[in-house]
């Protein structure tokens, strides 16, 4: 199992584009373009070779021959019949490939389960499925979905036969221009192609070939290849991905791991994800935080530290689609049983947050695998699966020592008040340590650090410092933890 370091530095660095098949389709109950095809020659009495399967040249020729004896009205039926009546939603390959942070995706496809994978990621994208839509659509940007074979809701934009090939190959098209500009640009991932499959040796034919030794690099996910083969498309800048190396009982399988691990690899959503699990896609999450109350004008501020936290947080929900609600400790506290039966994020420690300190107050030392204590002024993170202790050092007699220490925790519990929700929790032991949980969630691939499982889990940092400067904390924070 390898994961090449030029293709996920690609993805990585937002030079990463997907080119998707008719292959990565089956899993959602739609027929290969070699099941397709068999469709069509069943009604033109036309029998395969001995192995079952009809010759590549013969798979561009057949749909022409449906369509030369029943027309196109004909042909376009058993295509709606063939994509429609097996539609199931998208599959686990679309929704994997929907997690890559990639904003240029191409498809031969006539489905549009792409588009629905992507659309469950909340994320808006355009779709450029014919000639026209191409040159209208030239200077679009952000995430597009480029169809150059058509869509299946619009029939007029379908490229099925050999005349539909030959003319689209021929034309001064735009579509194949932006393509090969694309290819250039972009390093590709082609997912869901056979080395026999029509669409992508007209592409490797009409454009990868001509643009000969300066090709950019690409990538081509393949069950299995020849030396031969594998040889003529190095050649031509195009690497394979022997899917037989990763783990699977089927090619299908063997494709998922491999996206699996190169979203694991490239994209912070899966991760972000992973940790706020139980969260859902247009679901508001209330952040408690500490509050104070200003007596004499009568309104509510927050701590700086807390803010911080509660802006990196939204930054990430925001990334799934969960939005928030800033709500003040006080507040929280007149309705502690409503909001104890939701996913809820709690935002500094139990010595701050009246809300966290009723929480962990009723937490029974059974449902938790941490406790924020403080004996005789000494505040410390007692783990209480190991019964180790964590002490931190006061900020204001940090002039004492050549280094001090706070530790605060990103966790994750269940519920116990509901057990099919969550509560997440961000804190320092003192205000340091809470502006090192907001420094350290600014860098989004620092969730890649976070316990992930369907347990109860704690990321504990470290933090370290010299000297005390509530205005400007000079600190270092590392994983100390996972408890």
């Amino acid at each position: 199992m390898y994961l090449p370091p030029d293709l996920v530095s690609a993805f990585r660095g937002g030079r990463g584009a997907v080119f998707l098949g008719a292959g990565a389709s089956v899993d959602a109950g739609l027929p290969t373009w070699q099941q397709f095809v068999g469709r069509l020659a069943e009604s033109l009495d036309l029998m395969p070779d001995s192995d079952g399967r009809f010759p590549a040249a013969d798979l561009n020729k057949i749909p022409q021959y449906y369509e030369n004896r029943f027309s196109r009205r004909g042909l376009l039926s058993v295509v709606r019949e063939l994509l429609d009546g097996g539609r199931r939603g998208p599959s686990a390959v679309h929704q994997l490939l929907a997690q890559l942070p990639c904003a240029t995706f191409y498809t031969t496809n006539y489905d549009e389960l792409l588009e629905d994978a992507i659309r469950h990621q909340g994320r808006r994208f355009s779709v450029v499925a014919s000639e026209e839509a191409a040159r209208a659509s030239s200077d679009v940007h952000g995430h597009v979905i480029r169809k150059i074979h058509g869509t299946l809701s619009q029939p007029q934009t379908l490229i099925i036969t050999r005349d539909d090939y030959a003319r689209f190959m021929n034309a001064d098209s735009v579509t194949i221009n932006t393509l090969q500009s694309d290819l250039i640009h972009h390093m590709f991932l082609f997912v869901g192609y056979s080395l026999s499959d029509p669409d992508f040796n007209s592409i490797y034919d009409n454009v990868l070939y001509k643009m000969g030794n300066m090709a950019q690099t690409h990538y081509l996910c393949v069950p299995h290849a020849s030396p031969q083969e594998v040889d003529d498309l190095n050649r031509r800048g195009v690497k394979t991905i022997d899917l037989s190396k990763w783990p699977g009982a089927t090619p299908s399988e063997q494709l998922k791991a491999f996206l699996e691990a190169l979203a694991n690899a490239t994209s912070d959503l899966v991760h972000i994800e992973r940790f706020f699990r139980g969260l859902k896609r247009g679901e508001e999450v209330p952040l408690v935080i500490s509050s104070m109350l200003n007596v004499g004008e009568q309104f509510v501020f927050y701590p700086d530290c807390d803010v911080r936290v509660a802006q990196q947080v939204e930054r990430a929900l925001e990334k799934m689609g969960v939005s928030t609600r800033w709500v003040a400790d006080r507040l929280a506290l007149e309705q502690f049983d409503e909001y104890l039966n939701r996913n809820i994020v709690l935002i500094c420690s139990p010595f701050g947050n009246r809300f966290t300190h009723q929480v962990f107050e009723q937490l029974s030392p059974g449902t938790i695998c941490v406790r924020f204590c403080n004996d005789d002024g000494q505040r410390f993170i007692q783990d209480l699966k190991t019964d180790n202790t964590y002490a931190a050092d006061d900020p204001a007699t940090a002039e004492e020592r050549p280094n001090s220490h706070d530790f605060c925790v990103v966790a994750r519990y269940r519920n116990p008040w509901n057990p099919g929700r969550y509560i997440f929790l961000f804190a320092g032991i003192y205000a340091i340590g809470t502006h090192a949980v907001a420094r350290f969630l600014s860098d989004l691939t620092n969730y890649r650090e976070l316990p992930g499982g369907s347990e109860d889990s704690v990321l504990l940092l470290r933090v370290t410092f010299t000297g005390h400067d509530p205005y400007g904390y000079e600190y270092q924070v590392v994983p100390e933890a996972v408890l």
